[in-house]
């Protein structure tokens, strides 16, 4: 292991590895992999490292400089990096990030597409898959143990064949259009339940910040946002065609309690429940 750079703290790790010769003819391979607890002060400016760079942001924000363009990239961003060009990176704030240099022999090819489609900052569809993948070859290099080449090479290309299927735009939108579409299908189905955003996220194997981020592209609401005014759509109907009384219609549209429902309702209409349903000009 070798001294950290410049803006990580005592917190951070980096690791090389050196693998064979048969294995660089053969497979992708790793040179060194970090996860680095940055300092807004991390900055890096090489005019090559003759590799390729995969930073995975778990936390924080930051920027890239490439080829006279400047980059910045934010939390649950992926930054893929032609190290044989002139390149500056760093954070602009406290940030967590998991990394690796790697190389083989179709690795430019790989990256290119990636490049040509989306530039260096993308993203991936599921973020648990991947940051896991990504996990298993830091984990592989910094254990200390000899290092099976042909398993580092699948999980990186594995990392990089997600990147390639994901920059392609139409897919991305039809797999955002598909989470939503799922999402709120589970929701109208089980309105009445406990809805937390884990559970959401997890049924459509994204972390929550991103499915978040995703959901609300495609529909214009957060998913907290979307459970409310489901449920308040649900007891505006049933204030209006039921003798239901209040304390009914708030367990029938899923609220955890009366007053909850009144605060929530108030809020959202700019009258009580009571008040909507002796309204009879109000639909």
């Amino acid at each position: 292991m070798r001294p950290l750079d410049i803006g990580c703290t005592e917190k951070s790790t980096v690791f090389f590895y050196t693998s064979g010769e048969a294995a660089k003819q053969t497979f992708f391979y790793p040179l060194c992999v970090g996860h680095y607890f940055c300092t807004k002060e991390y900055f890096v400016q090489r005019n090559n490292y003759d590799s390729f760079l995969l930073i995975y942001v778990k936390k924080g924000e930051g920027f890239l400089n490439v080829e006279n363009k400047k980059y910045t990239f934010h939390r649950e961003d992926v930054v893929l990096v032609d190290c044989y060009k002139p390149h500056i990176y760093g954070t602009t704030k406290d940030s967590e990030i998991l990394w690796f240099h790697f190389n083989g022999s179709t690795s430019r090819e790989y990256v290119q597409m990636v490049l040509n489609s989306t530039g260096p900052v993308c993203s991936v569809r599921n973020l648990i898959s991947f940051e896991k993948d990504l996990n298993r070859i830091l984990l592989m290099i910094s254990g200390g143990s000899a290092v099976n080449d042909a398993l580092c090479s699948y999980y990186i290309v594995k990392i990089l064949t997600d990147l390639v299927i994901c920059s392609s735009q139409n897919l991305k939108e039809e797999n955002t259009h598909s989470i939503s579409e799922t999402v709120i299908s589970y929701i109208n189905d089980n309105i009445r339940e406990h809805l937390s955003l884990e559970d959401l996220s997890n049924r459509v194997g994204l972390s929550p910040f991103y499915f978040t981020r995703l959901f609300k592209k495609e529909t214009g609401h957060t998913p907290h946002e979307y459970i409310i005014q489901s449920r308040i759509n649900i007891a505006k109907f049933y204030l209006k065609s039921t003798t239901y009384s209040i304390k009914e219609i708030c367990y029938s549209s899923g609220f955890s309690s009366e007053s909850s429902f009144c605060t929530t309702f108030r809020r959202v209409c700019g009258m009580t429940p009571s008040e909507y349903r002796e309204n009879s000009d109000i639909s």
